[in-house]
């Protein structure tokens, strides 16, 4: 087995409905859009989870100091990860975009 596929292997202490995720998404033979499709819905879902903890940090009296350096720091990761996502989905969506333009044209001459 190559160390590619041994990093994206779980670990054996997988939450059993993780598991069962990542079990119906490798039965279910993905494309790599298809793959990027799932991350940004992933991606939007920890989004969520982030902007409920800043709620919670804007709620508190006296929120703690490293808690909020952590959620800064995950918050620039994540804005990192969404970039990289949409950047290849739209590259994707462009390329799709000039092909029918260029279909278009074809067809009106």
């Amino acid at each position: 087995m190559s160390s590619a596929d041994q990093a994206s292997q779980p670990d054996d202490n997988v939450n059993p409905a993780i598991q069962l995720v990542l079990d119906a998404m490798e039965a279910a033979e993905i494309s790599p859009e298809d793959a990027l499709q799932i991350s940004l819905v992933l991606l939007n879902f920890v989004e969520e989870h982030h902007l409920d903890n800043l709620e919670e940090f804007l709620a508190d009296e006296q929120p703690d100091a490293v808690s909020i350096a952590v959620w800064a720091a995950d918050s620039a990761r994540l804005k990192t990860a969404r970039e990289l996502l949409e950047e290849v989905l739209g590259e994707d969506e462009d390329d799709e975009d000039a092909e029918d333009d260029s279909d278009s044209g074809e067809e009106d001459a």
